[in-house]
């Protein structure tokens, strides 16, 4: 594993960069340390903040403002299809893109690595795994009921005023406890990251 620098792998505070650093950090702690967050032990509200995908949820909001723009004909309804599979597409989206963002800087780190020690060859473990890991999972709850819960959802436009108020907050409930039941995992090192291949020595003769 990387040496950790001194105060802890840093990175940025609420977007999915921030998240799949998370999962970097938690790769490169050893099973046995504390992680470390900006320098200071992980906790539930630094992972929660983390878990914020702001990227893709400044996208989705950015395209209601425009469909909130466009002439409707007084029907209320208008364009709700397309608010339907906007929502389905960014929930889909938020794990996909976590997943990509993740190999890209697990595999800068491990060829980082591999540089510094070029005799130590290291194991990637299976590509899909990146998609499926706690901290897309974080980041697609915390997605979902910012989308079911924010003005010119699907659901502001089908609900009446009192169902879509409490089906915010029960999003928004659900979104935190999803977050804070994968704490435990995503505030403690990953525990299976494959280690570096043990080096050939030829039988005695």
């Amino acid at each position: 594993m990387l040496d950790e620098p001194p105060g802890g792998w840093q990175h940025p505070g609420m977007s999915l960069s921030s998240v799949t650093a998370l999962a970097v950090n938690r790769d490169q702690t050893h099973p046995s340390a504390e992680l470390v967050l900006d320098g200071r032990p992980a906790t539930w509200g630094k992972v929660l903040v983390t878990a914020i995908p702001t990227e893709v949820l400044t996208g989705y909001t950015a395209t209601l403002g425009v469909v909130a723009s466009l002439p409707t004909g007084g029907d209320p309804h208008a364009y709700l299809p397309f608010r339907f599979v906007w929502y389905a597409a960014w929930l889909v989206a938020t794990p996909v893109i976590a997943g990509v963002l993740y190999l890209r800087k697990a595999e800068g780190v491990r060829q980082d690595k591999e540089k510094a020690d070029p005799g130590v060859p290291l194991l990637r473990p299976p590509w899909w795994r990146a998609f499926l890991r706690p901290e897309a999972a974080a980041a697609t709850g915390a997605a979902a009921a910012w989308f079911t819960a924010m003005p010119g959802s699907p659901w502001q436009i089908t609900l009446s005023g009192g169902a879509f108020a409490l089906t915010s907050m029960a999003a928004t409930t659900v979104g935190a406890l999803v977050v804070g039941a994968l704490t435990p995992v995503l505030t403690s090192p990953t525990p299976d990251v494959p280690q570096p291949a043990p080096e050939f020595r030829p039988a005695p003769s």
